[in-house]
């Protein structure tokens, strides 16, 4: 497999306890060492993370007040779980953190991974 020439990045805001097949989420994205994971979350992730793992400690309500900065009018954002809502905005939301990359997306800690440049390859992206 080629490894894709651009830049990507995967985001996954999380908060509250992770579950207990987190670990073998892990797993499954230090196979895939072309993508970065970016996950915000208000628990403490620093055991045996892979590399290409980016992790940015938040509160639910630290990332509320910077989704709600972005917009004029009132968000509704009531509960994490209400992030998925927000998905399409996130490459806004992370601008910041996502500057140097080419491309962004999002998942969730409940997909484990194969190959991903199995999938995805520069003439996809192009």
């Amino acid at each position: 497999m080629c490894k894709p020439k651009k830049k990507i990045c995967l985001i996954i805001p999380y908060f509250g306890k992770l579950p207990n097949y987190f670990d073998l989420w892990l797993e499954s994205v230090r196979h895939n060492l072309d993508y970065n994971f970016l996950i915000i979350t208000d628990e403490e992730i620093e055991n045996n993370l892979p590399e290409n793992v980016i992790v940015i400690k938040s509160s639910f309500e630290d990332l509320v007040k910077k989704v709600q900065s972005l917009y004029p009018f009132k968000i509704s954002l009531n509960s994490p779980y209400k992030l998925c809502d927000y998905r399409p905005a996130y490459g806004e939301i992370f601008k910041e953190e996502l500057v140097e990359y080419d491309f962004w997306g999002y998942c969730d800690v409940d997909l484990i991974f194969g190959s991903i440049n199995h999938f995805i390859k520069d003439d996809d992206l192009e």
